[in-house]
């Protein structure tokens, strides 16, 4: 059986590399104490339910087929202005192309692509990370990773219909809200992981000049940096993986993501996702409401000269 891309992919040096040294510490996440929408038009450019979590028809010929949609699309034309969602950091600004291979078959991928770490002020339950995801983007983007964004600051604009620097789709927004932080080892790369592990088998860590493949169960995984997950297998292999994914485009390579950013997935997946029209307006509504409560009261409005006195004549 040939081994998954998404293994190839995540294949690190042969040696088992050893803890990263302590290096300055970011700085924390400004808060992200509401949201809004990322467009104008937004609502209406849903078109309905804007095909969160629904399944694309095993028969129905479009990529992707027979897996869930796991973000909302936000039909506008090319060129409408895409905004951060709310305060963060951007952790991702890039170009995946989608392209043909020599036997014709096209690979599609996300176009311009931001994903935006946010920082939840109150959290949200036992949330307190999101990340928001911008996919099929024009070129030009106006973040690179790292910047720290203020909600509302504009990141870029809805690409061109079926043009290259959105993958070649139709004009719109795909726009997602993933569970947690950016680094993370998201229960679908588990899934995955497991998988793999039984049907393919895992790289060993100390496998030598040529790659050694064991298939085992998984016993635990663990993260030793923020993109390296170290895989410890029930017969006691240790397998070293990367959580970021490259693309597989011959033509530009943008810089590798992390694995849990994708637009479609098993049923499971979507469970890692919120439904953004929802959960902003449930944000938002919460933020107003502690606005409201922390807001004193108006003082009294002084009473009139006369005010309460009987305008009437005696009565004898």
């Amino acid at each position: 059986m040939p081994l998954p891309v998404s293994i190839v992919a995540a294949l690190l040096p042969l040696s088992l590399p050893a803890p990263p040294e302590a290096g300055p510490r970011e700085p924390p996440l400004p808060p992200a104490t509401t949201f809004e929408w990322p467009c104008d038009d937004y609502r209406r450019g849903l078109r309905g339910a804007g095909n969160f979590g629904v399944k694309v028809g095993e028969r129905s010929g479009a990529p992707f087929a027979g897996t869930w949609h796991l973000a909302e699309d936000v039909w506008l034309p090319g060129g409408t202005e895409v905004r951060a969602a709310a305060n963060g950091r951007v952790r991702y600004a890039d170009f995946s192309p989608t392209w043909t291979d020599d036997a014709g078959r096209k690979h599609w991928n996300l176009g311009h692509v931001v994903v935006i770490e946010h920082a939840l002020s109150p959290p949200d339950g036992d949330r307190t990370h999101v990340c928001s995801v911008y996919v099929h983007l024009a070129a030009g983007l106006r973040v690179s990773a790292g910047d720290v964004v203020r909600r509302g600051a504009p990141i870029g604009a809805v690409g061109a219909d079926r043009s290259e620097e959105n993958g070649e789709y139709p004009a719109h927004l795909h726009f997602g809200l993933h569970v947690g932080p950016y680094f993370q080892l998201a229960p679908s790369w588990r899934r995955e992981l497991a998988r793999d592990a039984l049907e393919v088998g895992l790289p060993a860590s100390d496998r030598g000049p040529t790659m050694r493949l064991v298939r085992s169960p998984v016993a635990e995984v663990t993260l030793r940096d923020r993109t390296t997950a170290e895989v410890r297998l029930e017969d006691g292999t240790v397998s070293v993986m990367s959580t970021l994914v490259g693309s597989t485009s011959p033509g530009h390579r943008p810089a590798d993501i992390v694995h849990w950013c994708r637009g479609y997935g098993d049923r499971e997946t979507v469970d890692e996702w919120l439904r953004p029209s929802e959960w902003i307006e449930r944000r938002r509504r919460a933020f107003d409401d502690r606005v409201r409560a922390t807001t004193p009261a108006p003082p009294p409005a002084p009473s009139a000269p006369g005010a309460g006195r009987g305008s009437g004549s005696r009565r004898s």
